[in-house]
């Protein structure tokens, strides 16, 4: 088998849209087997964040404030329920070591073939968002990347191979793929929910490549393209 390593589905929630500056105020994930496909939520990850300066008047600026207010809006709660929430959360260090921590739990034994013994970083625009978050978490607390370097999963892309040529579904946001398949979130933008949503998409596909790559006959098939 290629695979061995650990899918980590995860998701950051952030106290602004520009990952190169903003504040993750919530970090949820779930591994998934890479053998079996299991999503093994009862070995999930889920924590709070207060972000630095909370504390502090100069902290609410108004983009911050406008992004308190969108978050409100999406779960149905006042902006004074939200900055409590996050106000309860811990340190974006201990959170974020905690985290290094989780993610070494499924790292596997180097061998022939598996160079990278982390697990392979999967979620929803990973690569534009969460990803550049995690390298910046990692440069300010020194620990390293807790992802493999190679293999990255992201659904968004993998959706965008599948959808590109359609009609619909109508664009890549979450909410509207949730719409599409059916999925029917507990709570949006919440990232244990998305993260958790994301998961079971993810395995869906994979499942269908499974099927697809064991049937189709892919090799010597460029011969003489």
């Amino acid at each position: 088998m290629m695979n061995n390593r650990w899918i980590i589905v995860f998701d950051f929630e952030t106290d602004g849209p520009d990952p190169a500056t903003c504040n993750p105020v919530e970090l949820a994930a779930i591994p998934i087997d890479p053998r079996t496909l299991d999503v093994k939520e009862n070995k999930a990850f889920s924590a709070v964040i207060k972000p630095p300066g909370f504390n502090k008047e100069e902290y609410f600026t108004e983009e911050r404030q406008k992004t308190i207010e969108w978050h409100a809006k999406q779960r149905g709660v006042d902006t004074e329920d939200i900055i409590k929430a996050w106000k309860k959360g811990q340190s974006e260090k201990i959170v974020w070591k905690n985290f290094c921590e989780y993610c070494k739990k499924f790292e596997i034994e180097k061998s022939y073939g598996n160079w990278y013994t982390e697990p392979i970083a999967a979620g929803y625009n990973i690569l534009g968002f969460d990803l550049p978050i995690c390298q910046r978490l990692a440069d300010k607390h020194k620990t390293k990347m807790p992802f493999a370097k190679i293999n990255k999963m992201d659904l968004m892309d993998l959706l965008f191979y599948w959808f590109e040529n359609l009609d619909e579904p109508k664009n890549q946001r979450l909410d509207t793929m949730r719409e599409f398949f059916g999925v029917q979130a507990s709570q949006a933008h919440e990232a244990y929910s998305d993260t958790f949503d994301t998961a079971k998409l993810l395995v869906k596909f994979l499942q269908f490549h499974r099927r697809q790559s064991s049937v189709n006959k892919f090799k010597g098939t460029m011969v003489g393209a």
